[in-house]
Order: structure tokens, then C-alpha cells, then sequence
């Protein structure tokens, strides 16, 4: 232990009393104050886990898979196994359109504590987000979340140590006992990454409007989407993946045969252009010529074109009898299975 008489490690030539001391201590009491919380979230999410691992749990757990992983490679989704979990447990919505942590609170409720159900609703809260530092003190620094722009202090100061005013970061944060910590991995990414991620959330939630009052309720139900550009952050392969998928997609749309007058309209249509890009030649008849249908019985429809055409290919498909998956199809139109189910319920209703 650094004696208060001894010179300080900072270099400046002081003693340690005069120097750093008061800063240290600071730090130390706030480092003891974030190990407990991470503790006590630690204690209740293992609960959780537990919970979740019950049989009747097997098929939403392998939907999740779906939906959550880009690629088929489990040696490469083994790096994200830690990721997963968390979204499997307090981001995916299953079939009962309820998340794990909920299902856990509503049959434990009894056996819970006080601070169990009050570190249960800040999950039901939280998100993957991307902050901005805004501030550095010895005891906590201040976030800012790009996206929202609310502020958030973390007292996590030991784990953001490297981080200056204007780092940016893809995080999850959780508060336990009024204190702020930081889940999963917290990965630093340049401003150049932070206004391409940004932007592209933000072009989605301007699709999603009408189905999401606000930017902290789009994210929430659509974390995967941040988990995602985790993986290609932390895994080049994978970008590299979506870089030859995307590549592919456009050169199959570049080869389309010459089409007659009436395709052309239907063409304009932006939902028949994700229809055209995404639907196997068996469907892609039925389903351009069901959204047609609906959107003449309907008039102008709003909202993401992906969540229409995720919405009527699923309808088609099951209409054929295949056997096909919301989790499968949302993936693949890179929506949330929420989106993809209220688009279907109101194919239906009409």
C-alpha cells in the first residue's frame, strides 16, 4: 500500500497526501459502491437464467438464436454467447409478447425482494445505446445518449478509465440501488462509427413512427439491432458476411429479366421492391399481387416498407402451408418480431 509520505505515482514530484489521495479515495469509494450493485444484479439475473432454462423455454430460446445471430457458425457465436444471454433474458419477445424478465417477475413476484423488483423494472428499461462522454470526475462520468439525448451518470469510473471527453461507446446500462453500471461489454468506437450507427437507427425509427411513441421505446424493442452491429465491430468476418450478402442481393436485382408495363408500376411501389429483393421466385407472384390487393382495399398505407413486406411474405408463406417462423422472417427483413406481428394482425383485420 502507497504510503500518504511517499511520492506520488502520478510523476508530479508531491507527496501522495498532497497529490492524488483525496482523488484515489474517491475513486475506491465509488468502485466499492459499483461492485456491490453489479453484485446484486449478478445474484438476481443468475435467478433469471435459471428460470429461463426450463424446457417449455427450448423453442422461444432457439427463436431468439434466430433472430439474434447473423451468421450460422457456432465456434464465431460463441464470442457473442454473453451477449446473447442478456438478450434472450431481457430482450426477446415472445410468443406471449412478453419478455423473460417479465415472466420470471409475474410467476415470482411472492418470493421477490424489494430491490429485486425495483432492479426488474429498471431491465424492463434498458437498452443498447451509444454515449457520448460529456464529463470526467473522480467518482462518476456523465454520458450523454446520442440517440435520446438524455444524461446518465455511471459511477462505473474504474471500467470507463480510458475514456475521455468525446469518447463514444456502445453500451447497456442498468441502475441497482441509485447507482448506474454498465452490462455486458462496453466497446469504444470512433465518431466516424457513432454518426454512421446513429444515423441509421435514426432513419429506422422515422420508418417506425407510427408504431413507437418516442426513440427510448423504439430501441427498447429493437436492441437486437445494436447487438448486431456488435458483432461485426468485434468480428470483421462478419461484416465482411453482410458486405457479400448485400453485394449479392443487388447483383440478383441488376439481372432481372426486362418486366412488362404493369410491373413497372407495381415497381414503384417501395414495398414491391423489397418484395422483388427478398422472396423466392415461387412467392414473389402471390405475394405482389396480395399487397396490391390490400393496398387498393386500403388506400395509402403507412410505415416501414420492411415491415409491410416482412408482413406479406409471412402471410403467403403460411397460406402455402410452409412451415416458417415470425423470428425467421423478421431477421431476414431485419425488423423486431413485434413490428413483423402488428403488420400481419392488420393484413388480417382487413
Amino acid at each position: 500500500m502507497l504510503g500518504r509520505n511517499e511520492l506520488c505515482p502520478c510523476g508530479s514530484g508531491r507527496k501522495y497526501k498532497k497529490c492524488c489521495l483525496n482523488k484515489d479515495v474517491v475513486s475506491e469509494r465509488a468502485s466499492r459502491k459499483v461492485s456491490l450493485s453489479q453484485k446484486q444484479y449478478s445474484e438476481l439475473y443468475t435467478k433469471i437464467q435459471q428460470f429461463a432454462k426450463q424446457d417449455k423455454y427450448q423453442d422461444e430460446y432457439e427463436k431468439a438464436k434466430e433472430m439474434f445471430y447473423i451468421v450460422e457458425d457456432e465456434a464465431i457465436n460463441t464470442k457473442f454467447e454473453r451477449f446473447f444471454n442478456t438478450y434472450f433474458i431481457q430482450d426477446h419477445i415472445m410468443e406471449n409478447k412478453k419478455v423473460m424478465t417479465v415472466e420470471f417477475y409475474e410467476n415470482n413476484r411472492d418470493n421477490l425482494t424489494t430491490r429485486d423488483v425495483e432492479i426488474l423494472r429498471n431491465l424492463f428499461e434498458s437498452y443498447v445505446g451509444i454515449y457520448e462522454v460529456t464529463e470526467v470526475k473522480d467518482d462518476k462520468i456523465l454520458l450523454k445518449d446520442c440517440l435520446t439525448d438524455n444524461e446518465v451518470y455511471t459511477e462505473d469510473v474504474n471500467l470507463l478509465k480510458d475514456f475521455k471527453v468525446g469518447s463514444s461507446m456502445i453500451a447497456r446500462i442498468v441502475t441497482v440501488d441509485d447507482i448506474s453500471i454498465l452490462i455486458d461489454v462496453t466497446i469504444s468506437i470512433s465518431d466516424a462509427v457513432k454518426d454512421v450507427i446513429c444515423n441509421d437507427i435514426k432513419h429506422l425509427f422515422g420508418q417506425y413512427e407510427d408504431l413507437y411513441k418516442d426513440m427510448k421505446t423504439f430501441l427498447i424493442h429493437h436492441t437486437h439491432i445494436l447487438y448486431k452491429y456488435m458483432q461485426q465491430l468485434l468480428d470483421p468476418s462478419i461484416a465482411e458476411y453482410l458486405k457479400q450478402q448485400k453485394e449479392s442481393k443487388m447483383n440478383q436485382a441488376a439481372q432481372e429479366v426486362a418486366v412488362t408495363q404493369d410491373e413497372v408500376i407495381e415497381d414503384e411501389c417501395k414495398v414491391c421492391g423489397v418484395l422483388r429483393q427478398n422472396v423466392e421466385k415461387e412467392h414473389i407472384d402471390a405475394c405482389i399481387s396480395f399487397w396490391n390487393e390490400y393496398k387498393q382495399a386500403n388506400g395509402e398505407v403507412k410505415g416501414s416498407e420492411n415491415g409491410w413486406a416482412a408482413a406479406v411474405e409471412y402471410h403467403i408463406k403460411k397460406v402455402a402451408g410452409e412451415n416458417i417462423t415470425q423470428a425467421q422472417i423478421s431477421k431476414k427483413y431485419e425488423i423486431s418480431p413485434s413490428t413483423l406481428g402488428k403488420r400481419y394482425k392488420d393484413l388480417k383485420v382487413s
